[in-house]
């Protein structure tokens, strides 16, 4: 080795190294009471038991291999003593770190061998300079890229066994190669190539596909959600067939009514009240689905409870070609977001909602706005629940599922304090 004087403190370099790297991921995670007490005493007695370390102290490939694990797994420790998550959510996070660190590693070493500064790698200062300068471009580069949107809520036992074995054949890879070098620059660069784009591989399979099993897993929830509202889209088509019969009948009563007073000369009292309350149960606009027509009156009628002005406007009659239970969920889900928007509006001129159906050629578009306060953050165009509001947080993504169905397009976008949602339908023939 090139500095024999270092070889007793590798063992605490390269935990340091590690446990750095798996911080960059787990970071984000609810901490556990007196954290920077207990960060400060496990380094200080984690720097201290590695001292007594020497990785380089036998010639064994086996052993040494067993050192570094042994490193990981205090490394692992200690961040289940911090985090308070579960182990299972922490222990991917930490197979990352570790991959993290190995490429950090590979990259340093291709960094010596540039002949320029393999002559300059005797002198400790620039070796070491060269080290934390590798590392923290590394880090920042993972940090950046991967960890600051590693945000795990479950984990996958099968996943985390791939990106183990994966990394632990790196690691054991590595050490065969350390201690039988081939004495070629070609051969050294070539392993330290293959190193890196096996921990590659590892963060890809961690991070990526487990992001594809969430995705997977949330759309498999918004199913579930539609499946289990049939029965009270059954109820609710029930209840608008039966105020439609009810409401044609008092309306033609009311007219017999009026005419009978009429024609006996009879003073009757003023039937303006009941025939405003009987409007009330008329729909507010006509779209060509009776469902959805009682719907929006309905939405109207909520709003109005809750101080918020309800504008509705269908400039077309045709999504009675449409299935009433899949528009009965859209728009319900989509109105029922935006009112939970504009209940939180203080200002009483912006307590908004604006609906509106127009027809262009063989589509239907389909625009609803309001106003809102607060951010929202927006993930793959959609936006995404704050973890701190109510609601299930799948109501666009129950929207978006519908859309595609019907082979349409939906977007999204804020404008100045404005939240639209666009949806546009084909019309079936």
């Amino acid at each position: 080795m090139i500095f024999d004087w270092l070889n007793s403190y590798r063992a605490v370099g390269y935990f340091l190294e590690i446990f750095i790297a798996e911080f960059l991921f787990v970071y984000s995670l609810k901490k556990r009471a007196l954290f920077y007490p207990k960060l400060i005493s496990f380094l200080i007695i984690s720097v201290f038991l590695m001292s007594f370390v020497d990785l380089y102290q036998t010639a064994s490939t086996f052993i040494r291999l067993m050192y570094l694990l042994i490193v990981i797994a205090v490394s692992i420790i200690g961040i289940c003593i911090l985090f308070d998550a579960p182990f299972l959510i922490l222990f991917p996070a930490c197979i990352a770190g570790v991959a993290t660190q190995h490429i950090a590693n590979k990259v340093l070493t291709l960094f010596m061998l540039i002949p320029a500064f393999s002559k300059l790698s005797w002198i400790s200062s620039f070796y070491i300079l060269s080290d934390l300068c590798v590392f923290f471009v590394v880090y920042l580069l993972t940090y950046l890229l991967l960890a600051r949107h590693y945000k795990p809520q479950n984990s996958s036992m099968r996943l985390n066994a791939v990106s183990v074995l994966i990394i632990i054949t790196c690691i054991g890879v590595n050490r065969l190669i350390a201690d039988h070098p081939g004495g070629n620059i070609f051969y050294e660069a070539a392993s330290c190539i293959y190193a890196i784009i096996c921990c590659i591989l590892a963060l890809v399979i961690q991070l990526y596909l487990y992001r594809w099993q969430q995705q997977k897993a949330e759309a498999l929830v918004v199913k579930e959600l539609l499946t289990a509202s049939e029965k009270q889209y059954e109820q609710w088509k029930t209840m608008v067939e039966f105020i439609g019969v009810q409401t044609h009948d008092l309306k033609h009563m009311l007219d017999r009514i009026e005419r009978l007073a009429d024609k006996e000369n009879l003073d009757l009292p003023d039937l303006g009240p009941i025939r405003e309350s009987v409007s009330n149960f008329s729909p507010l606009v006509k779209t060509g689905n009776d469902v959805l027509d009682v719907l929006l009156r309905n939405m109207s009628t909520l709003c109005t409870r809750q101080h918020i002005r309800f504008n509705c406007v269908s400039y077309t009659d045709c999504l009675g070609k449409y299935d009433s239970m899949s528009l009965y969920f859209l728009f319900a889900n989509a109105i029922d977001n935006a009112r939970a928007a504009a209940d939180l509006v203080t200002d009483s001129d912006k307590r908004l909602i604006d609906v509106s159906l127009k027809q262009f050629g063989d589509s239907v578009v389909i625009h609803i706005w309001n106003y809102y306060e607060g951010n929202i953050v927006f993930e793959d165009e959609l936006p995404v629940r704050d973890v701190s509001s109510a609601g299930t947080g799948y109501g666009i993504k129950s929207i978006k599922l519908l859309v595609d169905k019907f082979e349409g397009a939906l977007n999204t976008n804020t404008e100045n304090d404005i939240f639209h949602l666009n949806i546009i339908l084909p019309l079936k023939s």
